[in-house]
């Protein structure tokens, strides 16, 4: 069965704070970028982001080594952002 993590930063108002939501779109668009091959994710979804985007279509064994290259990403290049989760959810399935 497939998984889903969500990449989560912690500001309650991201739209109040200049520069937020742009920084954290182009960390999503890097995201996307540096995982689109091993993961479903939307750059629409990123593109319209504000607080949290998600990666979804993980294979159960590759959740941790996905997790670790976004905290990865952010390591390298957004240490500025505000502190940013990423963990795995229940995402509904019903139509």
């Amino acid at each position: 069965m497939a998984k889903t993590l969500r990449v989560k930063h912690s500001v309650p108002n991201p739209l109040l704070v200049p520069g937020l939501v742009h920084t954290f779109q182009n960390f999503g668009e890097d995201v996307y970028r540096d995982l689109r091959d091993e993961c479903e994710i939307s750059i629409d979804e990123i593109d319209h982001a504000t607080s949290e985007f998600h990666l979804r279509g993980i294979h159960k064994r590759e959740v941790r080594s996905v997790a670790a290259k976004v905290r990865k990403i952010i390591e390298k290049r957004y240490q500025t952002l505000p502190p940013i989760e990423v963990y795995e959810i229940e995402e509904s399935h019903d139509a």
